[in-house]
């Protein structure tokens, strides 16, 4: 800056931009903590400051994300009304697709952050100033954010009185639960319409995990869930006794992909009660009788091969041919998932009949037994494509590419081709917004995508390599 504090044209505006933030974070953490010495050599005393300062100055950076994002939003939104577009939801879920691909986290917790920022920056200023000045986390913010969904306007003021100091000296945890109570308190709308409403958005989310397995997430009725839980742990209850290994956390798994699978295994643990089968009262045990789902296993083996009938989706499993013929132990590829075990592979395609088989050339990787490109996408391709993509191609989209669409990259109607190097699965809204011609696809190699986002801002994504 020049003395009449002016930007100096001399200097990278991104070097100003980091100036101002380290003056902002010498404000939030005292001037006397930027030049203190390394954690490395820091007291007990010391080090637990450092900790709280630390933290201080990530709430600050979060409510500089918080105005960054909403900036974002009202920029998008001016440029669709420039176009002669109503921005809308559109706006919104073209602000999450861009902050998604700056920031490399899910669309979904991007439209997240879109509409915390939105609410934070209009409606709650005393939650944003709190994050600002570092007295609460996002955590905190994100919790009154939340709760206050349905409070009038002019009550939000008295809300965010209430919620803020108990968010500077409480976990999140308990500020959403006295967050929750305050909102039914204050809440215009009685809580058994509301509760009606809410049931409309009840879900089933799965998320894969490392190392073979997976998360299902239930959101349903609290007493569902309840009633739930309590019989996955009386049925579970039912099954211990002398010999059975397994721990009630194992059994209670155990049990509800039993009962979710179609399983009833005919056989018992040592020394435990035996198993109906199906129709004959499996999901009715009580303690000490039969008919309990899930018996039979041990503590790691969670489901047995005759336990494949009960999956009857039609996904892909990739298998290198030597892992089949059980020469080599090369991981196949589950689709939807990722990598599995080869013993795994093996079962999957020996007991599942659902699943289609593609195999995989031990050398190069390469699929066998496609077709050749043709203006109608054959089934073969079809199926080789799909493996390749495994999910929508957008930059970060995990939807997968069996509930994706197949797209030309180049438009058919713009002498694009039918072929494996110009067709790309993309989800319905990721093939919505480039037909909307707010973003572009380009495939410089066969399977290699080129995205463009409105911002003029560059992404590519790969294809992941064949297993084997």
């Amino acid at each position: 800056m020049d003395r009449a504090g002016t930007p100096d044209a001399g200097v990278d505006p991104t070097q100003r931009q980091g100036a101002l933030w380290l003056e902002a974070a010498a404000g939030i953490l005292g001037a006397g903590f930027l030049a203190g010495g390394p954690a490395e050599t820091a007291s007990l005393e010391e080090a637990l400051g450092g900790l709280e300062a630390m933290a201080r100055l990530k709430n600050w950076a979060d409510a500089q994300t918080v105005r960054f994002t909403e900036r974002v939003r009202v920029l998008t939104a001016e440029r669709l009304e420039q176009r002669g577009m109503h921005p809308g939801s559109l706006a919104d879920t073209l602000t999450a697709s861009e902050v998604a691909c700056a920031l490399r986290i899910p669309e979904r917790t991007a439209g997240t952050l879109v509409q915390h920022a939105y609410l934070l920056t209009g409606h709650l200023p005393a939650t944003l100033t709190a994050l600002d000045t570092g007295t609460i986390s996002w955590r905190h913010a994100a919790t009154i954010v939340e709760e206050c969904a349905g409070i009038p306007d002019f009550a939000l003021p008295y809300f965010e009185q209430k919620l803020i100091p108990l968010a500077q000296d409480t976990t999140a945890a308990r500020l959403a639960h006295r967050a929750r109570r305050l909102r039914t308190e204050m809440h215009p709308e009685p809580l058994s319409k509301r509760t009606e409403s809410a049931q409309k958005n009840r879900r089933v989310d799965y998320r894969p995990d490392d190392d073979g397995m997976a998360w299902l997430n239930v959101y349903l009725p609290a007493e569902q869930a309840v009633a739930i839980d309590g019989r996955l742990t009386r049925l579970s209850r039912a099954l211990q006794c002398p010999g059975e290994a397994r721990t009630l956390t194992q059994l209670r798994t155990d049990v509800l992909t039993d009962l979710l699978t179609h399983t009833c295994p005919a056989h018992t643990a040592p020394g435990g009660p035996g198993i109906a089968p199906a129709g004959a009262g499996a999901a009715g045990a009580t303690p000490g009788g039969a008919g309990a789902a899930g018996a039979g296993r041990g503590p790691g083996r969670p489901v047995e091969p005759h336990g494949w009938n009960g999956i009857q989706a039609q996904v892909h499993v990739t298998v290198p041919v030597l892992t089949l013929l059980d020469v080599d132990d090369a991981p196949g590829e589950l689709e939807g998932y990722g990598p599995i075990a080869p013993d795994l592979a093996r079962r999957l395609a020996a007991h599942a009949p659902s699943f289609t088989r593609l195999l995989t050339h031990p050398e190069t990787g390469a699929v066998l037994s496609v077709g050749r490109d043709t203006y109608t996408v054959p089934a073969d391709l079809k199926k080789w494509l799909r493996v390749r993509d495994r999910t929508c191609r957008h930059p970060g989209c995990n939807r997968s590419a069996a509930a994706a669409e197949l797209d030309h990259t180049l438009p058919w109607s713009r002498a694009g081709t039918t072929a494996h190097n110009n067709l790309a699965h993309l989800c319905r809204r990721h093939h919505m917004l480039k037909s909307q011609g707010l973003w572009h696809y380009e495939q410089p190699q066969p399977g290699n995508i080129t995205a463009t986002s409105p911002a003029g801002r560059t992404y590519q994504t790969l294809p992941e390599p064949a297993p084997g």
